[in-house]
């Protein structure tokens, strides 16, 4: 049996730096961390058990991400997320998206169009419940969303947009959770992927590219909307 049989089959486990890192990165996506909240060493290495070694590398790994800050006081501060910084994404975001769409009408296969078809019913409960009355978990919903997304940017099959998605990912992931807070938001995008769906089996790409042009366009607005209502409370 030779060596190159068993390439890919082990993987390297992540050490204490990688996993405080992508902890402390999923919570400030989600929002669990705010905007502008304190990060303290000491803080953390007593609550995680850890040592401050692996804590100062996720800092310095969360500050190449722009998703954390070095300040004066000592420790590091969550980036804020800005209306500038919201314009700029929402831009490459369409442009990159639309272009995204237009090459998954010709290569989205049926195991796709089944993948996104039942992320919606996932999400049709979820808005259900809600209807219901319950709590729903908004960073769960936001987690279908992108998922959602992402299989339409894979169905394109381009190496060149998946590698400069990448760049923007986290920037467009921060967002995402805010434009959801709004409930008609929630509920309108989940219309608009089903519209989605339905032209990418009807190979429909300019009703498709149009619909993503709007649909970024929305969640820009709704994020504006919501920053700006929490800055004048």
């Amino acid at each position: 049996m030779s060596d190159s049989q068993f390439e890919g089959i082990v993987k390297t486990p992540k050490t204490i730096a990688e996993q405080v890192y992508d902890l402390l990165k999923k919570k400030i996506l989600y929002h669990e961390i705010m905007p502008g909240e304190r990060l303290l060493e000491v803080a953390l290495c007593e609550s995680l058990k850890v040592s401050r070694t692996p804590v100062r590398e996720a800092f310095r790994l969360l500050q190449q991400d722009g998703l954390v800050e070095r300040i004066p006081q000592g420790g590091v501060q969550v980036t804020d997320l800005s209306l500038e910084d919201l314009e700029e994404v929402s831009a490459l975001r369409t442009v990159l998206e639309v272009y995204a769409a237009d090459l998954a009408c010709d290569k989205i296969t049926e195991r796709d169009i089944e993948k996104l078809e039942s992320l919606m019913r996932k999400t049709a409960e979820m808005i259900i419940a809600e209807q219901e009355g319950k709590v729903i978990d908004v960073a769960e919903f936001s987690g279908l969303n992108t998922a959602f997304h992402d299989i339409i940017c894979d169905a394109a099959q381009s190496t060149y947009l998946s590698k400069i998605l990448k760049i923007v990912r986290l920037p467009i992931l921060r967002f995402r959770p805010v434009s959801l807070e709004d409930k008609n938001h929630r509920t309108r995008g989940w219309e608009e992927h089903k519209s989605m769906i339905k032209m990418l089996k009807s190979r429909d790409k300019k009703g498709l590219k149009k619909l993503v042009e709007k649909h970024v366009s929305d969640v820009g607005e709704a994020v504006a909307k919501t920053l700006a209502s929490k800055k004048t409370d």
